[in-house]
């Protein structure tokens, strides 16, 4: 294992590394405690203590990119989760990592892998003292032995970060990168990327914001085909300290890059009832608004399956609506129309679609200020029967 760890670690960028974690591929026969409130530089770190789940908790890092006429995407997952923590599949470990896409034609295509049995994922971070003062120093990189796949972080200027997302699993149909600049800064559900944020979504449910909008590029061969786009790329990551089905009611997420906007929408409502918020709004890299006060941003769904609250089997909507709340009068309006489906399971959609809006001043009646066109990837859990 620890031959495996530095070969793979001498591929990184030659940097001093300031730290490392390692996640045994053992579920924790213990409690497991959440972070709940953001530390210097950890917004992409592992958030559970000691390291690896336990049966019903579940850490991840998320990444994806949609191809700017909203037809192809790819989403690659890093799971940390217990049998019982999310509805990922378990395969015979916590530690997994998962590759789903779609092609134009409507074709999904996918795969996942299980960390080698008695391996441990390594996450590391570099070191402080390899960037100006002026560049980010949270860019992770992570290596999920056996799996295949592995992702590399690099800090650059300004506080952007790049991504490269590597899979090597020919035996599995696919190998390649998919790579991400980011082109907006990170968050936190209420606030900017900074120490003592709060990184509660909703109760029992946390999420960080690392990369909320970036130029992504696809380079695989899949099944011996080549899958090459580009489009709107994103990374975060969600964790939990209790299982996600007994947690969430409805979750609709999204995010989307339109003209010189980039947004993310969270809108869920609890088992209980109780509906939370998380809207973010950046225009050229500047941030307009980053928020979860009460009704900041409004998701909902409409035309056909347009159902709310949607209910477990619930067709896929024919778009989704979304408010922001900019204050004074402002609103940023979006609204989603869909294009392609990656997945339809029941509980969970996840789906493409081309996205018109901008930004509306307060004098503005409806269907009147800017108007910029773009594309969006956005899901739907629904646990509701």
């Amino acid at each position: 294992m620890l031959l495996y760890a530095l070969t793979t670690l001498a591929l990184l960028p030659i940097m001093a590394l300031a730290e490392t974690f390692t996640i045994p591929n053992v579920l924790y026969n213990d409690s497991v405690k959440a972070e709940a409130t953001s530390i210097k530089n950890h917004i992409d770190w592992a958030k559970l203590l000691p390291g690896a789940s336990n049966d019903t908790t579940y850490d991840w890092w998320y990444f994806d990119v949609v191809s700017h006429d909203a037809k192809s995407s790819a989403t690659v997952v890093f799971y940390n989760s217990g049998p019982h923590g999310f509805i990922n599949d378990y395969l015979d470990g916590p530690l997994s990592a998962s590759i789903v896409g779609v092609l134009p034609n409507g074709t999904i295509w996918g795969t996942s892998a299980p960390v080698t049995a008695e391996e441990e994922a390594i996450i590391s971070r570099p070191d402080d003292d390899d960037y100006s003062h002026s560049s980010s120093t949270f860019a992770t990189s992570g290596v999920y032995p056996g799996s295949g796949f592995s992702w590399n972080g690099t800090s650059l200027a300004k506080g952007k970060v790049r991504y490269v997302v590597t899979i090597d699993r020919p035996d599995l149909g696919v190998t390649g990168t998919i790579v991400l600049d980011s082109v907006a800064p990170a968050h936190y559900p209420c606030g900017p990327n900074a120490p003592d944020q709060t990184e509660r979504l909703f109760p029992n449910v946390f999420w960080s914001n690392a990369v909320p909008d970036a130029v992504g590029v696809v380079d695989l061969v899949v099944n011996g085909t080549f899958v090459k786009f580009e489009g709107a790329g994103y990374h975060d990551k969600n964790w939990g300290d209790a299982p996600f089905v007994t947690t969430t009611s409805t979750w609709y997420w999204g995010h989307a890059s339109l003209g010189p906007y980039s947004i993310v929408w969270f809108d869920a409502f609890d088992q209980t009832g109780k509906e939370y918020f998380s809207g973010y709004v950046a225009k050229d890299g500047k941030v307009l608004l980053g928020s979860c006060e009460k009704g900041v941003v409004v998701a909902r769904p409409w035309g056909e399956n347009g159902e709310f609250p949607p209910r477990i089997g619930s067709g896929v909507p024919q778009g989704m609506e979304v408010t922001f709340d900019l204050g004074r009068g402002r609103t940023f309006w979006a609204n989603v129309t869909t294009t392609n489906v990656v997945i339809d399971g029941g509980v969970y959609q996840r789906t493409l679609g081309t996205v018109e809006g901008g930004l509306r001043e307060k004098e503005c009646r409806k269907g009147g200020g800017e108007r910029y066109d773009g594309a969006s990837l956005f899901e739907e859990f629904k646990f509701t029967p």
